[in-house]
């Protein structure tokens, strides 16, 4: 009887710890609390000098494709959680889709359709109204290891394909053309306000900067900045300055592709976006922490900005 006793005891301390710790995080990951400290400095009419980068959400899957809805909610897609959700100011999350297929990269019509573009199957899909493929294959061969997507006035998708270094145009009416496929790791993808340039990420070249035709091909390539630490999603604010991910900060780039400064983030960075009624507010993910027992998850820091994210798309 004691060592049944005692067996009981032990097993009742060894689940309250298990659910303390599952109630518990991990420090680190505690929304709100940076890993490490960072000092802002001024950038003209981006951001202010001291301006607090704060955390505001923190998850053990890898999370992707931050963009903002119109009227500024901003949509969190966790792939590897498999759903997407809202994230409002207040830092209030509500469950929005599931059974995502791993979707992260995400783009919304002028009609409101939520399309996506997703990794488990490799495919491009529309989630709602309707849920419905858009694109699987290209020339009767599947997709591949699919990364990112913009939106265009025509409600048309460009969106890349790292593992064939291709960008493909999705057109509204479900006409789907190549429009590149020599850029080395195909991943970020944005266009400018004005729709006239489109910018695609380059593992070795850095940024690549191509004009727009009528018929959304693109031409010109050419070199528009290499960001140092790397790239990876894309943002674009009203003056057309782009806004840049992958290294340990976000870096920014005036129109022309001079660099204007480095807005860092306690973590290495993998997407971000402008959100709120007046798109001037800038979400960041961060990577997951290794070392301080971060795993694979990620962390999502919030930024008053002075610069506006431009409002003409979802994205």
């Amino acid at each position: 009887m004691k060592t049944k006793a005692m067996f009981a005891i032990v097993l009742c301390l060894f689940v309250s710890a298990v659910l303390a710790g599952q109630r518990r995080p991990p420090a680190d990951q505690a929304p709100g609390v940076p890993d490490k400290p960072v000092t802002v400095t001024a950038i003209p009419g981006v951001i202010a000098a001291g301006t607090k980068v704060e955390r505001v959400w923190a998850g053990d899957k890898a999370a992707d494709g931050l963009i903002s809805l119109p009227d500024g909610t901003l949509i969190l897609p966790e792939q590897r959680a498999d759903k997407i959700s809202k994230f409002d100011m207040n830092g209030k999350i509500t469950p929005w889709f599931e059974d995502t297929n791993e979707a992260g990269g995400v783009a919304v019509t002028s009609k409101g359709h939520i399309i996506t573009v997703e990794r488990t199957i490799p495919r491009v899909r529309e989630l709602y109204p309707e849920r419905k493929i858009l694109a699987d294959k290209f020339e009767g061969q599947p997709l591949q290891r699919l990364s990112d997507v913009v939106i265009d006035k025509s409600d048309g998708i460009y969106f890349t394909e790292g593992s064939r270094q291709a960008v493909y145009y999705l057109s509204a009416d479900g006409k789907l053309i190549r429009v590149a496929n020599d850029i080395q790791g195909a991943n970020g993808v944005m266009l400018s306000p004005d729709e006239k340039t489109l910018y695609v990420t380059n593992t070795q070249a850095g940024i690549l900067a191509y004009d727009v035709q009528a018929d959304h091909t693109i031409k010109n390539r050419r070199p528009f900045a290499k960001p140092e630490g790397g790239q990876d999603g894309l943002c674009i604010d009203s003056m057309g300055r782009l806004y840049v991910a992958g290294g340990d900060g976000v870096q920014v780039f005036s129109p022309k592709g001079d660099s204007l400064g480095v807005i860092p983030i306690p973590r290495g960075t993998t997407t971000l976006a402008f959100a709120g009624p007046d798109k001037k507010t800038l979400f960041v993910i961060g990577r997951g922490n290794e070392k301080n027992g971060g795993g694979d998850g990620r962390s999502m820091y919030k930024i008053a900005m002075l610069a506006q994210g431009y409002k003409g798309r979802a994205k």
